[in-house]
């Protein structure tokens, strides 16, 4: 047993399959399978279940707990003598959905160079639970999620308040409600979201919170509304909306930084009451200085 065992031992356990961890290792599967086999001949226990998926086993849970303390102190070992030398140098690997990114990133990876110029950078786009799930298996340092659900060993600190709106083009809006538009809106913003299912819907993705929120109020809907398009790229599905093809729930954020003037002047913005805000978080895990230091970038950078 060694230190590459434990990167080994986490591998299997993450993917839950012999092949797939000997891939993400560059490993043959042979090789893999000897390693673990004498890994369990020494310790006199079997630490997984040789089933598909494999099982992880009560003795390889206990060993899982050692193998990630162990591969933390690790990294934290060679971050303290990077430092030592003067030299900081790695890799930080930041999740974000693609368009926060696009909207809040810019300024706090420019004031982060400029004090860790050693530090490369590694922007990891996905969905909010995606996120949090690499976070969790340590595939990223910082994530940037509502974490709503909590997630025991992940460290938060409050980024900003969001909340989500409903857009739609003005002009379409008008078509569908007519001379009631103004009521529409007013009832809406009141609470009576009902009143949207008349509405052709462009959709985000289900993993993501305006997508789920638009999701969670279609089933309360008595019919089931037109959806025209759904996508993952909610800028993509803006530019839709001010194109008047749906109305689109969107956090208003994105709303207000990636769209032309041009094209907010065209939208109508409908709020849809305090169920639709939330609050955003930067998480991570590690205790490295450089991680700190960006999230400290990051809040600094959300409050101004």
């Amino acid at each position: 047993m060694n230190l590459q065992t434990m990167d080994y031992m986490i591998a299997l356990a993450d993917e839950r399959s012999v092949s797939a961890a000997a891939r993400r290792l560059h490993i043959t599967q042979q090789s893999l399978s000897a390693h673990l086999a004498s890994v369990e001949k020494e310790l006199g226990c079997r630490l997984f279940e040789r089933r598909v998926p494999l099982e992880i086993t009560y003795a390889g849970e206990e060993f899982l707990r050692y193998a990630y303390s162990i591969q933390k102190q690790m990294k934290m070992l060679h971050h303290t003598f990077d430092a030592i030398r003067r030299e900081e140098k790695g890799l930080l690997e930041v999740g974000i959905t693609s368009n926060r990114g696009l909207v809040i990133l810019l300024p706090v990876i420019l004031a982060f160079q400029e004090a860790h110029p050693g530090i490369e950078l590694k922007i990891v786009e996905d969905t909010n639970e995606a996120l949090v799930k690499k976070l969790e298996k340590g595939e990223i340092h910082v994530g940037v999620s509502d974490f709503a659900s909590g997630h025991s060993g992940i460290h938060v600190v409050r980024a900003y308040r969001e909340r989500v709106v409903f857009v739609i083009q003005k002009e379409l809006f008008a078509r569908l409600y007519g001379e009631a538009a103004g009521e529409v809106i007013r009832r809406i913003q009141e609470g009576e979201l009902k009143l949207l299912e008349e509405c052709p819907l462009l959709l985000g993705h289900e993993e993501d919170i305006a997508g789920k929120y638009a999701r969670r109020l279609m089933e309360t809907f008595s019919t089931s509304p037109v959806v025209r398009a759904e996508a993952k790229n909610t800028v993509l599905l803006l530019e839709l909306c001010a194109a008047g093809m749906g109305g689109c729930f969107c956090p208003e954020i994105i709303v207000k930084n990636t769209l032309s003037q041009e094209k907010k002047d065209a939208l109508l913005t409908i709020t849809l009451g305090q169920e639709a805000e939330y609050e955003m978080y930067i998480g991570w895990r590690e205790d490295w200085h450089v991680i700190q230091d960006f999230v400290e970038t990051m809040a600094k950078q959300m409050r101004n």
